[in-house]
């Protein structure tokens, strides 16, 4: 038991707070829509907000629905981690680092919910502003070749997540 208290002592607390420093400095630096180009054509530091969920999903909702949609989801998500950390196996310690991970995403991500109404997203990625014409006989779409802005809770959430499913599939073989 003590093994598994002490790494998600260590990194929920210290993806939420890195999460929420760098949404602080973003915040404090740079106007919403704002963008600092790191590398240029790939990789830019921008000020977005996300009211929805991955990839903006759920956005359109109103604040009325949206918000405590989200609170009750995330509150479920939450138990529902916690009920899987505390059953996983008290030898599966790299599981235990991505069940702490993804609840330190988690958690920094609501936090902006709860003070914010929206969460900061910063890191973007893109392809030279390049967009793909997309023809399907009479249907036609333009997309800019740009993943959606993301923050550090996302990332931590995401690495996690495909660790762990590559944990799952290493058990099964």
């Amino acid at each position: 038991m003590k093994a598994r208290l002490k790494i998600l002592a260590l990194l929920c607390p210290l993806v939420v707070l890195f999460d929420q420093l760098t949404k602080f400095l973003i915040v404090l630096g740079l106007e919403i829509g704002g963008k600092i180009s790191i590398i240029p054509g790939l990789f830019d530091i921008v000020h977005v907000r996300n009211p929805g969920a991955a990839f903006g999903s759920f956005s359109g909702l109103s604040d009325s629905v949206r918000l405590p949609f989200f609170f009750l989801t995330s509150a479920i998500a939450l138990i529902v981690l916690l009920i899987y950390f505390f059953r996983t196996q008290e030898d599966q310690k790299s599981m235990f680092v991505c069940l702490s991970l993804i609840l330190g995403g988690a958690i920094g991500n609501i936090t902006d919910r709860i003070f914010r109404g929206e969460v900061v997203d910063f890191v973007s990625f893109h392809w030279y502003d390049q967009w793909l014409n997309l023809h399907l006989g009479s249907w036609q779409r333009r997309i800019l070749l740009e993943w959606p802005a993301f923050n550090i809770a996302d990332m931590a959430i995401s690495v996690a997540a495909i660790w762990m499913m590559i944990l799952m599939f290493k058990k099964k073989a």
